[in-house]
């Protein structure tokens, strides 16, 4: 179906389990973004991490999150496809060209820009804990930037959904260690007893935050 329906015009990037690319419809001309996510070789744990991305998008219909159309398993490669929208950019090669265009000191229009940036990523993140949705891969590779200026999340193969939120306590659902990207990694997530909730989150988003407004995030870990 994928070769059958799209042209591949270009590749996007990665995620955590599969690679993403840029695709034209043939029938409508759409443009979309497609996540090819290749089962063979996978764990059964890993293959439920791919399929959960898909049923974290079909529950988090929002402004706030990427929009998913359609998931189909490709029987020719025995690759879960997942159709999505396609967005302008990452905030990853966003920051790196606010980098090139401003001096190391922040001007008025730039603090403006960084701080309406971050107070969009803050509603995202925080639909997310209001619908028990705890992101753990909170990183600038999984933060789009919309062709209209809005801000979305993506990448939910890592996602937990736990049964509810307390804003104080740790959650009492079971959670697993060593999941996340390193750098944006809270330090409770590799600790023993296991035991954190959706402020793994927030540590991740106080790090893009830092970043947002022009830290380095060697110098921010550095202290």
């Amino acid at each position: 179906m994928f070769d059958e329906s799209f042209d591949v015009l270009n590749k996007l990037g990665e995620g955590g389990y599969g690679q993403v690319y840029k695709v034209q419809n043939r029938c409508n001309k759409q443009s979309y973004a497609i996540k090819k996510c290749p089962l063979y070789g996978l764990t059964e744990k890993e293959k439920q991490n791919v399929l959960n991305e898909t049923q974290s998008l079909l529950k988090l219909r929002s402004k706030f999150v990427i929009q998913y159309y359609y998931s189909w398993i490709d029987e020719n490669d025995n690759c879960l496809n997942i159709q999505m929208e396609l967005c302008s950019d990452n905030l990853t090669n966003v920051l790196e060209t606010k980098k090139s265009l401003f001096n190391e000191l922040m001007t008025i229009s730039e603090f403006y820009t960084s701080f309406q940036m971050f107070y969009r990523l803050t509603e995202c993140v925080q639909y997310l804990h209001e619908n028990h949705i705890i992101h753990r891969d909170l990183k600038p590779d999984n933060v789009l930037i919309t062709y209209d200026g809005y801000i979305k999340l993506c990448d939910f193969g890592l996602a937990k959904e736990v049964d509810n939120i307390d804003w104080y306590r740790m959650s009492k659902t079971k959670h697993t260690a060593d999941v996340g990207t390193i750098d944006y990694m809270a330090p409770e997530v590799n600790s023993y007893p296991i035991d954190y909730n959706h402020k793994i989150d927030i540590y991740s988003l106080s790090l893009i935050g830092a970043q947002i407004f022009g830290f380095e995030i060697n110098d921010i870990m550095d202290g």
